[in-house]
C-alpha cells in the first residue's frame, strides 16, 4: 500500500501525542498507586510498634520497631515520614507517626497520611 501524495507524515503528530498522554496517565495511576502503598506500611508500621511496646512494656522499643519497619517497606521514601510517637502504659499501647508523600507530577497533589493503632494490655487486666 502506498502513500498518496502530500500525506505522509500526518500520523505521527496524533500518534506521539497519544503515547504522550498515555505515559503521563500511567505516571499518575503508578504514584497513586505507590502513594496507597505506603499508607499500608505506615499503618502495619505502628501496629508492630504497639505490639513491641507492649511486649518489652517500653515506648523506646515501640518507637525504633515502627522506624524498622518504616525503613524496611519505604526505602527512600522513609525519609518523608516524621519520627513516631509512641506512649506504652500499663493499661495499653499507642502509637502514631506522621508523613507528607510528595507527587511525582505537579497534576499529583501531596499526599498526607497520620496513622494511629492501639491496644489495651489484656495482660495487666487480671
Amino acid at each position: 500500500m502506498t502513500a498518496l501524495a502530500g500525506e505522509d507524515g500526518h500520523v505521527t503528530p496524533a500518534f506521539v501525542a497519544t503515547v504522550g498522554m498515555t505515559m503521563l496517565l500511567l505516571a499518575v495511576v503508578a504514584n497513586l498507586l505507590v502513594m496507597r502503598y505506603a499508607d499500608g506500611v505506615l499503618q502495619a508500621a505502628v501496629e508492630e510498634g504497639v505490639r513491641q511496646g507492649l511486649a518489652a512494656a517500653s515506648e523506646g522499643s515501640c518507637v525504633s520497631r515502627v522506624d524498622e519497619v518504616v525503613h524496611a517497606g519505604l526505602g527512600p521514601m522513609a525519609d518523608q515520614v516524621d519520627p513516631a510517637r509512641c506512649v506504652v502504659t500499663t493499661s495499653g499501647a499507642h502509637a502514631s507517626v506522621a508523613a507528607i508523600f510528595a507527587g511525582w507530577l505537579p497534576v499529583v497533589p501531596d499526599h498526607r497520611a497520620q496513622v494511629t493503632a492501639s491496644s489495651a494490655n489484656l495482660a495487666a487486666d487480671g
